[in-house]
């Protein structure tokens, strides 16, 4: 199915299907139905590549430049995003006339430019620390006329793919081998003495190296051949290293042996159109609230309530610029890439559920794929991990000059809405400045939580503004706009899930072992993963995980993303809200054990959903937003030590983990009798450091 989707380019035979062409062989063209192809790409095994096909993505993987930033390593990726920002506000200038594409005109206007993206790299340095004098900055040296043309050439012959911008330095240096083909050889040949039972050291295969490489010289010069070129320790010691890790050690020590070291378990149950432009910006509430949730008011005397902090919320808010229709919306406390990152993943998928728990009676299911995402100048638009995360879901950040809100007059205006029509009659009011307000206690007046300042909104934008005629639509409301210009035009086809994840997922870094990585006392793998555990010298990972459902993860190996599922199939579609409280949970009722049976989880799991459905209701659990800091205080307090065995795992036999107690989960006996206690380990000797398969103590387990 990659493969399928992989290549063609997305056309629209009428308003209702995509067609595909294959590129493998000769066929007939393939159909899929809107609906069915948004359910498509979901799945993990499903890559859409618009433009793939592209003369001009063509030549530019012909030129040998990867397909995707975050496959940039170092500083490239973050140079690639700045010599965007400067061909991005040249092509703004042209477009206004202020500049030709000459030198002596672009030299003219270069410190307009330079002006314009140190503003950027000035407000993401600054971030959301007070400004002091005498901090310092850091800004990249300006480029001169010719190479800034030379960049907007680039940029525009590859089809504006940024990807154009990466520096062709990045894989500069000498990479062939200074060495023969037939030097190579016999090296191998040398080399080859390693891999013995005899195991001799890497030191002594050097100087056997060194010893026959000058008899064969001398055996060369008799013959009248050239010599050969003799490799240094380091160079032989090198080439060891790089022989396959597995192989080596089965040569070295015993097939047997290796496949105890690199013991792997199977899984076994193995605008002119919507969303062609978003407008995001962040707002300071104009209401004091109380921060906190209201489920945590409950059976508070007014004293108590009264000494609750109070103060005002941040929102950020996405809009579609050809419907008007709001796409996203995130309280946070203050100003930060990460809720902005997290409001991406907003736009792009449904949110009719959300609206159903602030008890909405219209549905909120405008999403789709990212094109422009345009932002203004704040600390969070600018940082390099929002950027990023807009061009691996295959859109483009535009950040206009400064001082010019009208570039961004939708969700500018959408703000005066709130103040003006919503805001009004709210206690806590703080009113657009002292002298409306008046005597008005602001403070004293706040009555409203987070979780309710959040149903409020969600209540106003899904049934009062999404339902109410638009001036700027002439009269139509947003919601028929989106579904008349949906039918019309089409919509920008989603992001798939697999990229979704990779460009938006919460970031984790994990060490690999035969179980796959570990997360939140879950165990992932895949094919790939299995494969790098036995031939690769690294021993960490980078992951990306969505929090909305942990059944699987991307695994970053190399360069390429890679899809893991969870041994334990309990928790496809689970939340890591609801894992997170099902484990506290199992905590209390099993508080010496840290080994559960994935049975026992998944009947946990069942009556949280039973719950968290009510909780939704009240808006208590659908709002709450989990930080970096959470999910760590999470590993430490609840995921330490606990691991889950599968229910089935065929055709091989998963060794359950030792706890901290060395004791299992007392599970029921298939007739409804008593519980079968399993004995406590025996105590051993404290293991060595070295020790893989030491028991676990009081750390990280799924580090």
């Amino acid at each position: 199915m990659v493969a399928s989707l992989l290549g063609p380019d997305l056309g629209l035979v009428n308003a209702r299907l995509y067609t595909f062409d294959r590129t493998d062989q000769a066929s007939t063209p393939t159909f899929y139905p809107f609906e069915k192809f948004r359910e498509l790409l979901k799945q993990p095994g499903v890559l859409l590549e618009p433009g793939y096909f592209t003369v001009e993505r063509e030549k530019l993987r012909s030129t040998g430049i990867v397909d995707s930033i975050h496959t940039l390593s170092g500083e490239t990726d973050t140079e690639v995003i700045w010599r965007y920002a400067y061909v991005v506000a040249f092509l703004a200038y042209w477009r206004s006339g202020a500049v030709k594409k000459s030198e002596f005109s672009t030299r003219l206007l270069l410190p307009e430019i330079e002006k314009h993206v140190n503003k950027q790299a000035y407000a993401e340095q600054s971030g959301w620390v007070k400004k002091r004098a005498g901090q310092k900055k850091e800004y990249r040296e300006l480029p001169c006329a010719r190479t800034l043309l030379e960049w907007v050439r680039l940029y525009e012959k590859a089809g504006c793919s940024r990807l154009a911008l990466a520096p062709r330095t990045f894989r500069s240096g000498n990479w062939k081998d200074r060495f023969t083909l037939e030097e190579l050889r016999f090296l191998g040949r040398c080399i080859g003495d390693y891999l013995t039972r005899s195991r001799l050291s890497k030191r002594r295969v050097a100087d056997n190296t060194k010893v026959k490489f000058e008899a064969e010289n001398v055996q060369r010069v008799e013959l009248g051949l050239p010599l050969l070129k003799v490799p240094s320790k380091r160079k032989v010691e090198r080439e060891i290293a790089k022989l396959d890790p597995y192989s080596t050690y089965a040569q070295r020590h015993g097939v047997d042996a290796a496949n105890r070291k690199f013991i792997l378990y199977e899984t076994g149950l193995d605008a002119s159109y919507p969303m062609e432009r978003i407008e995001i910006d962040e707002w300071k509430v104009d209401l004091i609230t109380i921060l906190a949730e209201r489920g945590a008011l409950d059976n508070l005397s007014p004293e108590q309530l009264a000494a609750l902090p109070r103060g005002r919320r941040w929102l950020y808010l996405a809009i579609d610029a050809a419907t008007g229709c709001v796409l996203g919306m995130r309280l946070c406390e203050t100003p930060n890439a990460d809720d902005a990152i997290a409001l991406l993943a907003d736009v792009t998928r449904g949110k009719s559920s959300l609206a159903a728990a602030a008890g909405c009676r219209s549905e909120w299911g405008q999403y789709g794929g990212l094109k422009t995402v345009a932002t203004d100048l704040g600390a969070a638009f600018v940082d390099d991990r929002f950027r990023a995360a807009i061009f691996d879901a295959g859109g483009s950040p535009e950040t206009p000059t400064g001082g010019l809100p009208q570039l961004r007059a939708r969700v500018e205006r959408i703000f005066g809405t709130f103040g003006t029509d919503l805001m009004p009659g709210l206690a806590g009011q703080t009113f657009s400045n002292p002298k409306e307000r008046g005597d008005y206690p602001s403070v004293e007046m706040a009555a409203i939580t987070d979780d309710q300042l959040m149903q409020m909104l969600i209540l106003y934008v899904v049934d009062v503004y999404h339902n109410r005629p638009h001036a700027g639509l002439k009269g139509e409301t947003p919601n028929n706009c989106w579904k008349r210009l949906g039918k019309e035009k089409g919509v920008v086809p989603d992001v798939p899930e697999r990229i979704r994840r990779r460009a938006f997922g919460k970031p984790q870094n994990r060490k690999v072992s035969g179980r796959g990585v570990r997360v939140f006392g879950i165990d992932y793998t895949c094919a790939a993963l299995r494969h790098f555990h036995l031939h690769s010298h690294e021993t960490y990972v980078d992951l990306r995980i969505d929090l909305n459902d942990i059944g699987w993860i991307m695994v970053r190996i190399g360069d390429e993303w890679f899809p893991a599922t969870a041994l334990q199939k309990c928790f496809d579609g689970v939340s890591y809200d609801k894992w997170e409280a099902a484990a506290r949970q199992l905590r209390l009722k099993f508080r010496e054990e840290a080994a559960l049976h994935e049975s026992v989880v998944a009947e946990a799991l069942q009556k949280i959903a039973t719950v968290n459905a009510e909780a939704e209701r009240r808006m208590g659990v659908a709002l709450r937003t989990v930080t970096p800091a959470g999910l760590r205080r999470g590993e430490e307090d609840l995921f330490l030590g606990l691991s889950i065995d599968p229910d089935d795992p065929e055709g091989f036999d998963l060794p359950p983990d030792e706890d901290l107690f060395g004791s299992l989960v007392p599970l029921l006996d298939k007739d409804g009798g008593g519980a079968t206690a399993i004995p406590d380990a025996v105590e051993t000797e404290e293991p060595e450091a070295e020790d893989d398969h030491a028991p676990l103590t009081w750390r990280f387990d799924d580090e």
